[in-house]
């Protein structure tokens, strides 16, 4: 389980995601997001301090339809990550989530 922000799954279309993945759905590593190598972005960690933009973490900054990166292909700029969806709220707790295995 996870309170406030969803740590290992996605509530809707991911806003709350601060989980680790950092591979795309198709296995391309994230591009970090403070760099701006293989590719120029604006996403950067000072200018979206409330995104959880550590490291190379998938993440849905800019309010998409779902978590995603840039990758650090070249040729591929971002890509969608697959994180799981998580479960209903904890009718006990309704600030946490049960996750599904």
């Amino acid at each position: 389980m996870s309170t406030g922000l969803a740590l290992d799954c996605i509530v809707g279309n991911g806003a709350s995601y601060r989980g680790t993945v950092s591979v795309t759905k198709t296995g391309k590593t994230c591009q970090e997001w403070d760099s701006r190598t293989p590719h120029e972005h604006n996403y950067v960690p000072a200018d979206y301090p409330a995104s959880g933009l550590e490291q190379n973490y998938c993440r849905n900054v800019g309010d998409w339809h779902e978590v995603w990166c840039y990758t650090t292909d070249p040729s591929s700029r971002w890509e969608g990550c697959d994180v799981r969806a998580c479960g209903k709220l904890d009718p006990v707790n309704p600030s946490k989530y049960t996750c599904p295995v």
